[in-house]
């Protein structure tokens, strides 16, 4: 009964993990809006634009800082062996002593010749132009995503016409299969189809590499592990109601791209941060004005005070009065015991301060400052001869992206001509070969240019799809599939 009670636990224990173990067929599916937010949060390049843009945000709270006034603590302890000081007499003494100091210190720039107030600006027009580089690392990676995505889609489509394919040559070997067992057809004209069918299969199988190798493209992307599943949402795509944006005027798109691209804007705000690099680096050449202070005190377990006095009285000699020679006594006060001072009292009474303003005027400084002055220049020319191939790149790609979607939009219509006349070809075929007035090989034929026809079409239409976003991203219009 026991060994029962032993057998039945580990029968339902194994239920139980074989149920835990099973895949879920009800997996979650990714659309692209889904795609584009998880790559955007894992990417580690705009990770680093954005530690890049918190550096600058760090800067410029040290810059604004550097207006205010610092202020600084110090304390020293420590014990001196052999030589010293006595700060009581003064006198250099052989005896071991302690010591500590304690100390304060400020100071402000008052006047620097406007470096401070433009160094703050340069590092904001920084800050700005790394917000503009995260937003457009965001768009390209959502573009990149999209794109990936739509191949995703095309290779999807393209199997489930594999599929097709496979399944209408194997029907068509079934009825040859009939046709020779009723003896109305030779045992040879199988092999045509079955030659066919191994091209199909073999397409299939292509067709679903393709989506193997585009889908590891899309978790790249996204940082997922190759062995993670990804199942997309397959939207329909509408081809007939894209708006033709290839029949935009190119100065149209240009300017609409000039002002949504952020490149753009970051170019052009970086050339402006360096332009006031000019104004910095003239201002090393301005006479500067800072004021500071200080506060200290210190203690010494050698300083002593007298507590008992030797009095008498000594002549003074040298003495006239009334042009005559005379005899002077002065009374004195010899210590003759100490005491320390107390820690507190001792601090109290060494406690001093100073306070004070510095004006540097450069006068000549080896051409150190002229050269930055020139090479702030250069830099500024630099950022613009760098805005202005930013500027050319964009339109050479505008350009080019217009002239695609054209030529995409011609290939797809000639793709449907040729795919409507391939279809009535193939009507015609099957036609013929229910009456069995055409051999395989022509049905073949016919049949091979259809689908060839079709998949050419897929082909045009996706690409044309792909090159209209690509416009609309240009025109800051966003990635979408409606």
């Amino acid at each position: 009964m026991k060994n029962k009670d032993q057998m039945m636990k580990i029968i339902a224990f194994s239920i139980c993990f074989s149920l835990l173990s099973m895949p879920s067929f009800s997996q979650e599916t990714w659309n692209l809006e889904r795609c584009i937010r998880v790559a955007l949060e894992k990417n580690l390049t705009i990770e680093q634009i954005k530690l890049n843009k918190d550096g600058y945000d760090i800067s410029g709270k040290q810059l604004r800082r550097n207006r205010i006034p610092s202020l600084n603590l110090n304390t020293n302890l420590g014990y001196n062996v052999g030589r010293v000081i006595n700060p009581s007499s003064n006198n250099f003494e052989n005896e071991n002593s302690l010591y500590q100091s304690y100390g304060a210190s400020t100071g402000v720039m008052l006047y620097s010749g406007g470096r401070t107030v433009n160094t703050i600006k340069q590092n904001d027009a920084y800050v700005q132009a790394s917000e503009k580089d995260i937003q457009q690392a965001q768009e390209d990676l959502a573009l990149n995503v999209a794109s990936a995505y739509l191949r995703i889609l095309f290779a999807y489509q393209n199997l489930d016409i594999a599929n097709d394919r496979v399944a209408l040559t194997k029907e068509q070997l079934d009825n040859m299969d009939k046709m020779i067992d009723a003896g109305t057809k030779p045992e040879v004209d199988r092999y045509d189809i079955l030659s066919q069918l191994a091209i199909d299969e073999s397409s299939r199988i292509n067709a679903q590499n393709a989506i193997d190798n585009e889908l590891l493209g899309l978790k790249q992307l996204m940082l997922m592990e190759a062995s993670d599943t990804l199942i997309i949402e397959k939207p329909e795509l509408n081809f007939t109601t894209l708006e033709p944006l290839e029949n935009v005027p190119f100065d149209d798109i240009f300017e609409i791209a000039l002002i949504n691209q952020p490149q753009i804007t970051a170019a052009e705000i970086r050339q402006e941060a360096n332009e006031i690099g000019i104004a910095i680096a003239r201002s090393q050449r301005l006479p500067s004005l800072s004021l500071g202070g200080n506060l200290g005190t210190n203690w010494s377990n050698l300083y002593k005070v007298p507590t008992e006095f030797d009095y008498g009285t000594v002549v003074v000699p040298g003495v006239f009065i009334d042009g005559q020679p005379d005899r002077y006594s002065q009374a004195y006060a010899n210590p003759t015991k100490y005491k320390g001072l107390a820690y507190g009292k001792q601090l109290d009474q060494g406690l001093g301060y100073g306070v004070g303003a510095t004006l540097s005027i450069p006068i000549l400084n080896n051409y150190s400052a002229q050269a930055r002055v020139e090479q702030a220049k250069i830099n500024a020319l630099n950022s613009d001869i760098e805005t202005e191939k930013i500027k050319q790149t964009l339109k050479t790609n505008i350009q080019n992206a217009l002239a695609n979607a054209k030529a995409a939009k011609k290939t797809m219509e000639g793709a449907e001509a040729s795919a409507y006349a391939a279809r009535l070809s193939l009507d015609n075929a099957d036609k013929k070969a229910a009456l069995g007035a055409i051999g395989n090989f022509e049905y073949l034929s016919a049949r091979n240019r259809s689908d060839a026809a079709e998949n050419n079409l897929l082909i045009a239409r996706y690409d044309y799809y792909f090159q209209i976003q690509i416009l609309k991203y240009y025109m800051g219009r966003g990635i979408s599939l409606d």
